[in-house]
């Protein structure tokens, strides 16, 4: 081997085990949460309900008691679950990309996480003097992430969602009315329980 071509071939290189699927580069296989990630948003994808039904005014009535409030919650809740989480994460996706500082903290955060997760079984690191276990390392980003996050307000931004999304979905939960037992129309604002 030329002495040029030994300059760019490190020895002793370890992968990650399962880093590439095959030989051919470019192909990468995802971590499991990804893929549990992505099995749990096409089973939810299914029971998405349309926009147009889930926004459609003519249904809207006041209810006319506590009794009508909560049946109409108890069913529109569950029918339109998940349009409510797809609600609930773009309210995540603003607060965050709004926030250039929230931002920053979640993706230092994440990528440290991320890096110490990679590691192999063992691999320490040593850094002046002392060696740092993986559990040490993640004991450490957590206590650099949780002060940062604080700094960035990640608390505010997690009770404004909750508190917008619950007051969303029980305004939306409570004033859709309810289907008939055929499904074809929708009861009046009469209707009893």
């Amino acid at each position: 081997m030329p002495a040029d071509e030994q300059l760019f071939i490190e020895e002793n290189v370890e992968l990650p085990e399962g880093l590439f699927k095959s030989k051919k580069m470019g192909s990468v296989s995802l971590p499991p949460q990804v893929l549990q990630l992505k099995e749990w948003a096409l089973a939810k994808k299914d029971s998405l309900r349309p926009w147009q039904e889930f926004g459609n005014y003519h249904r809207l009535s006041k209810p006319g008691n506590a009794g009508i409030v909560t049946k109409r919650m108890s069913h529109n809740v569950m029918y339109y679950y998940t349009n409510y989480v797809f609600i609930s994460a773009l309210l995540v996706v603003y607060c965050i990309i709004s926030s250039p500082l929230l931002l920053l903290a979640i993706c230092v955060s994440g990528t440290a996480c991320y890096l110490i997760s990679t590691q192999k079984e063992g691999k320490t690191l040593h850094v002046g003097g002392h060696t740092f276990t993986p559990k040490d390392q993640a004991v450490i980003c957590g206590c650099i992430s949780l002060p940062l996050l604080f700094f960035a307000s990640a608390g505010t931004v997690i009770f404004w969602v909750i508190g917008l999304t619950a007051s969303l979905v029980g305004v939306h939960a409570s004033m859709m009315a309810l289907p008939n037992e055929d499904g074809t129309e929708f009861v009046e604002m009469n209707e009893s329980v």
